[in-house]
């Protein structure tokens, strides 16, 4: 049979694939936590506080690999598979990569030059297969949590660095998994800056956003809004909205939006732009939709 005969047509669900991250105690295990039966792995002790099932406390990452592979294998209901945190593994990755190598310092690996770093994004890669199999042979949900630090980032599309939240990971590390991953959510406390510009001010709402900013690191392949409360309900229902809406629809919902909220000039014909290239994609009309919501503090 020729590969075109074999064309397939529409989406093919699978489990969710995600990566949420963002400052200490802002709700990252909690929000996996609360995903279907839910199993934790890693030497974070983010978890102490919940009701949830945990491996063992890995002494090694040859321990990680073989509890990937345990799950893999061996009977058992769960259905989530939460890493607390891909920050905190990592060192535990270094240590193995010494260990194996017999150095003192990752400089020093694969005959050093820099190559014991080459050898860390490869064996994450390794890790990144153990856990596909995972998630396609078991349907198992993946959740990879992971902190943030904030960098200075140079964008040659500016004319001055600016700071930014990114992962708390090797800087070559990072990218594997934001391109692996279906969705990398930004967890934070919600903040407001006055009109004036004086001060910054929140009221303790937890939030995830979606999609990347100056400010922060995010995507998500879901067409998901922008912002959402950090909680997994809030993400699934989300993510699993199901594409039967007709694009006139969700037009006339954003125009009796703008009718009803039309404060900013132009903001109209930006809009009107906007849907004209979207090009009746139900998709981007959703994402337009959300996106005006946001900006008109609409249900948020």
């Amino acid at each position: 049979m020729s590969r075109l005969a074999q064309v397939t047509k529409g989406k093919i669900p699978k489990p969710h694939l995600v990566l949420i991250y963002g400052p200490d105690g802002v709700g990252k295990s909690t929000f996996a936590a609360n995903a279907p039966d839910t199993i934790f792995l890693g030497p974070e002790s983010g978890t102490n506080h919940l009701d949830v099932s945990r491996l063992p406390v890995p002494d090694t990452f040859n321990d990680v690999l073989a509890d990937l592979e345990e799950l893999r294998k061996d009977p058992h209901d769960y259905k989530t598979l939460a890493v607390d945190s891909l920050d905190w593994l990592e060192p535990l990755l270094y240590q193995q990569i010494c260990k194996d190598y017999g150095v003192k310092s990752i400089e020093l690996a694969a005959g050093g030059y820099g190559k014991g770093y080459v050898e860390l994004v490869e064996r994450w890669k390794a890790f990144i297969g153990a856990v596909d199999k995972l998630r396609n042979e078991r349907k198992m949900n993946i959740i990879l949590i992971a902190h943030s630090t904030v960098v200075t980032f140079n964008d040659p599309l500016t004319a001055s660095p600016y700071d930014r939240y990114e992962l708390k990971l090797y800087k070559k590390s990072s990218p594997i998994f934001r391109e692996w991953v279906d969705a990398v959510l930004f967890a934070n406390f919600q903040i407001f800056t006055k009109k004036d510009g004086s001060n910054v001010v929140g009221d303790g709402v937890r939030v995830m956003y979606t999609e990347r900013r100056p400010g922060w690191d995010a995507k998500n392949r879901m067409g998901l809004p922008l912002l959402l409360n950090l909680g997994w309900e809030d993400y699934a229902s989300a993510a699993n909205v199901p594409d039967v809406e007709k694009p006139e629809v969700i037009i006339d919902r954003i125009y009796d939006m703008l009718q009803v909220n039309e404060t900013e000039e132009g903001l109209r014909e930006l809009v009107t732009q906007t849907i004209a290239k979207a090009n009746n994609n139900v998709d981007q009309l959703i994402k337009i939709e959300n996106r005006l919501k946001i900006r008109l503090n609409i249900n948020v």
